[in-house]
């Protein structure tokens, strides 16, 4: 009678099958063995801690997230897509833990994403317009990345947004009209970056923005004339544009302005004479435009300034009385006008 034998597989093991090989062809070079066999264990440990780019993405089951709605993790997907995740310099936790709460960048409260800050971080392609499903949204920063693409108007119906900042990319396009919609945005800053276009006059709408930055852009056309109606404002800087027209009488309303720079642009006409307004006035740069006319006499009443720049216009007749004993005045430049003496009725 034959017996059956049985016989018990024993599993495959890969690496002392590699090591083996390795053995057989090296076994002169002990030296060299030891150095391999720790070097596979060091690659083999790396590859199990730090999966491969994209694996991590694509094994994520969303549904398991229970800390967000279904819809914000559908956006945080597409921001990953859009902005090239895979090449971000820091990407921790994305996509490979169900509590988003614990990802780089990601702020969540009360149930939802609050903030996003990727701050140098390599993003590179476009925000996607499914940002707008983040509807607690409070903070984005992107700055200083390589952002390309337009702002997408959905960015801009998040109305519990306080702060933006997507300065230092290569964004273009214009700024969205819709803008007008972030009653409760405090700070914008989206300067060196591409955009054209004017400013849109619903910006006037945010009562709340104490600070409007979009410096170094391509942007065109005149100054909203309602520009009084940002009571909060306290840092105005749109220098390094090809804004023209006249500085519009409004902007000496801004009662809490600290810091005005429309410096090398295109505006033409005088100083607003009503210019005395701004009481809280401490730096003042108009240089590189096509002003003209005479100083505001009244200049020498704001008290606070300590740095005023008047520097390559086309500005003529004398200097006001008092200019050079500003109290607080530092920095004082006039070159490159046609400006007289104190005293001097006749301009150089």
């Amino acid at each position: 009678m034959i017996q059956s034998e049985i016989v018990t597989l024993k599993p495959i093991n890969f690496l002392n099958i590699i090591l083996l090989t390795v053995d057989k062809t090296l076994r002169r070079k002990d030296y060299f063995y030891m150095f391999m066999k720790r070097l596979f264990c060091i690659v083999t440990l790396f590859l199990f801690l730090f999966p491969l780019p994209g694996k991590a993405q694509a094994s994520f089951n969303a549904s398991s997230v229970k800390e967000i709605p279904q819809s914000e993790i559908e956006a945080l997907l597409s921001i990953y897509k859009s902005l090239n995740g895979d090449t971000w310099n820091q990407k921790r936790n994305w996509f490979a833990s169900s509590t988003p709460s614990s990802w780089y960048g990601v702020t969540v409260l009360g149930g939802h994403v609050t903030e996003l800050i990727l701050v140098l971080n390599n993003l590179s392609g476009f925000i996607p317009p499914e940002i707008g499903k983040l509807t607690y949204l409070a903070q984005v920063d992107f700055s200083n990345n390589q952002i390309s693409g337009t702002l997408p108007k959905e960015l801009f119906n998040l109305e519990k947004l306080t702060k933006i900042n997507l300065a230092n990319n290569k964004i273009s396009g214009k700024i969205p009209d819709n803008i007008g919609n972030l009653i409760n945005l405090e700070e914008i800053i989206i300067s060196n970056n591409n955009l054209e276009g004017n400013i849109p006059s619903s910006i006037t709408k945010l009562q709340k923005l104490k600070g409007l930055t979009l410096s170094n852009n391509k942007l065109s056309g005149i100054l909203p004339p309602s520009l009084d109606l940002m009571l909060s404002l306290v840092f105005l800087s749109l220098s390094d544009n090809k804004l023209s027209g006249t500085i519009p009488p409004e902007i000496c309303n801004l009662k809490n302005a600290k810091w005005i720079n429309l410096s090398n642009n295109n505006f033409t006409g005088l100083i607003p004479n009503n210019i005395s307004g701004l009481k809280q006035l401490t730096k003042l740069n108009l240089s590189k435009n096509k002003l003209e006319g005479n100083i505001p006499p009244k200049i020498t009443s704001l008290t606070n300034l300590s740095y005023l720049n008047l520097a390559d216009n086309q500005l003529s007749g004398r200097l006001p009385e008092g200019i050079y004993s500003m109290r607080n005045l530092r920095g004082l430049i006039l070159s490159n006008n046609r400006l007289g003496s104190m005293g001097d009725n006749n301009s150089n």
